[in-house]
């Protein structure tokens, strides 16, 4: 005669103990109790610590690379290049001439202000003539790098024929900032490639020259 589960109705083989269907047991069969070890509630808690920690180091590593990702983009000679650049757009002359090198001031005093105003209006002018008066200013950093000795060397000495009064051992380090400069006015757009050359003076980034 066939046996049938009393709970979901399945048919049942002959020498079946437990339903095949839904697993109750037949005709009072044991049902088997599975050995689970408790859990230790002093390992839990030794785990959601170590789970935390992990987490609170993962946190504080995106932090440190956010900072160092700051630091690097508005401090040093990147820094310097961001203000120079805010400043050759909107053609303030006052501020190109307060970020500029001490040697500035050894030579003519209303020089560096000339220098700029030539440099930088002769570069919008060209600007205007070719895009439009209302173009929009971008500029891309192609290539950022250090002179090597023998040029840092050619510089300083041009600066000591240029500058005599101007302590030469002042300037540490000099970087150069190889610039793409976009004028863009709807379809039409214009670019010139510049040097914007840096040196480190005395602890402080300074703007040598826009070449």
């Amino acid at each position: 005669m066939a046996k049938y589960c009393g709970n979901c109705g399945t048919q049942l083989e002959e020498n079946a103990k437990v339903c095949g269907n839904c697993g109750t047991p037949v005709d009072g069969s044991p049902v088997v109790i599975p050995n689970v070890k408790p859990k230790d509630p002093e390992k839990q808690k030794k785990r959601k610590k170590t789970v935390r920690l992990i987490l609170g180091l993962a946190v504080l590593a995106v932090v440190a690379v956010i900072g160092l990702n700051f630091a690097v983009k508005y401090t040093g000679y990147n820094g310097l290049l961001r203000k120079v650049m805010k400043a050759y757009k909107n053609y303030d002359i006052d501020t190109l001439v307060s970020l500029s090198s001490d040697m500035y001031y050894y030579g003519d005093e209303d020089w560096v202000e000339y220098y700029f105003e030539y440099t930088v209006g002769d570069d919008l002018d060209y600007f205007d003539s070719y895009v439009g008066h209302s173009y929009k200013l971008s500029y891309e950093v192609n290539e950022t790098y250090t002179l090597s000795e023998y040029k840092m060397d050619d510089m300083l000495e041009e600066i000591t024929y240029t500058y005599y009064d101007f302590d030469v051992s002042e300037i540490s380090k000099i970087v150069v900032a190889d610039v793409t400069i976009t004028a863009k006015q709807g379809s039409n757009s214009e670019s010139l490639e510049r040097n914007i050359v840096m040196s480190r003076e005395e602890g402080s980034w300074k703007l040598l020259y826009i070449e």
